[in-house]
């Protein structure tokens, strides 16, 4: 995922994803998104549930990674509860549908041996 898309979801999310320190640097146990910008919606969108439960509720979570694993959306956290996984869950189920390119609709494609969800456009020749 593009660095400016990367500091706009800690920004918006620090209680989850930690800080961005004045030096630019990051605060936190997440190791960056390994993933392409077009999940960047369904990330955002799972960040600000997420966050909101953890406000609502007071359970603790931290995200500790975010990456692409065998064509779908892989979402690594410490803490949370059962309806904390269940979003995961969803975002995860809904990534094998969404290009990881560019957004738009998808699906799951054995490319060179390897899983990846493209929409056609996006798909390796």
């Amino acid at each position: 995922m593009s660095p400016d898309i990367e500091i706009e979801l800690h920004k918006k999310y620090p209680k989850i994803l930690g800080y961005i320190n004045e030096d630019g640097s990051y605060r936190t146990r997440l190791w960056g998104f390994q993933c392409g910008d077009g999940w960047h919606q369904l990330i955002d969108t799972l960040c600000a549930s997420i966050q909101a439960r953890a406000e609502a509720t007071g359970v603790e979570v931290q995200v500790t990674q975010v990456k692409e694993k065998f064509g779908a959306l892989r979402f690594y956290i410490q803490g949370g509860d059962d309806h904390i996984a269940g979003m995961i869950d969803l975002g995860e189920e809904l990534s094998s549908k969404i290009c990881e390119v560019c957004g738009k609709p998808g699906q799951k494609k054995n490319t060179q041996g390897w899983l990846i969800t493209r929409c056609d456009a996006h798909t390796p020749t």
